[in-house]
């Protein structure tokens, strides 16, 4: 799978760091984090290592590198995160779930999209900034098409705060929940389906854990921090 990520930056370069470092993702240079996907039964999918590249200002470069199952390194790539005032912008991308996009196995995939907003303050209940994006899917060879899903993320509320544990360590998170709205477009053909999703973020961290639900609202897999460190 290649993926390529493209997104519009506005960048206030006035923002202080002491104001990043207490938002939910770690403003620091060096630190470097793998998140796990799986199935809904538990079975190891691929993963993700993530570094915190640089950090200039208000803005963190970052790195991932994505492994499939067997531990094969299959693609890379680079986005920002943008600490802007109480609030940090983060990649639309980082919202996908990896099985959505797994499943194309080697075609070229580009995102396109707003940034999804998480302010420092969360509070039980309260109710987060929609997103809108476009994942545009090109499959080459004997299948070759192009596939474009069209996605918004809309009702997104802090659902609760609690205690994780995972095997990157303890962290006390928000669980921010939302709703995912798909149509996606082949062939002359639109259909729109509808998930759902669950995402935990710990201040200094980032996700934690995230999960994805069908229509039904059955679990079909989610993601898990499963390292954590910082040189």
């Amino acid at each position: 799978m290649k993926k390529f990520l493209t997104i519009s930056l506005s960048i206030f370069t006035l923002s202080l760091f002491g104001q990043c470092s207490d938002s939910f993702f770690p403003f620091e240079e060096g630190v470097s984090f793998e998140q796990t996907a799986y199935d809904k039964k538990g079975k190891a999918l691929g993963k993700t290592i993530s570094s915190v590249l640089s950090v200039e200002g208000s803005t963190a470069s970052v790195k991932n590198v994505f492994f499939d199952k067997k531990d094969k390194e299959v693609a890379d790539g680079e986005y920002e995160i943008i600490c802007e005032g109480n609030v940090i912008k983060m990649d639309f991308n980082n919202f996908i779930p990896d099985e959505v996009l797994n499943q194309y196995g080697e075609a070229e995939i580009t995102v396109k999209g707003d940034f999804i907003t998480i302010p420092d303050g969360l509070e039980v209940g309260q109710s987060l900034q929609d997103g809108a994006g476009t994942v545009t899917i090109k499959m080459s060879g004997a299948a070759a098409m192009n596939i474009t899903m069209d996605m918004k993320i809309v009702d997104r509320k802090v659902e609760k705060s609690e205690t994780l544990n995972t095997p990157a360590g303890s962290f006390e998170t928000f669980k921010i929940i939302q709703r995912s709205i798909v149509t996606m477009k082949i062939m002359g053909m639109n259909k729109t389906t509808e998930s759902s999703s669950a995402s935990w973020f710990a201040k200094g961290t980032g996700m934690v854990k995230n999960e994805s639900y069908n229509q039904k609202g059955d679990m079909i897999g989610y993601t898990l921090l499963t390292s954590f460190s910082k040189n």
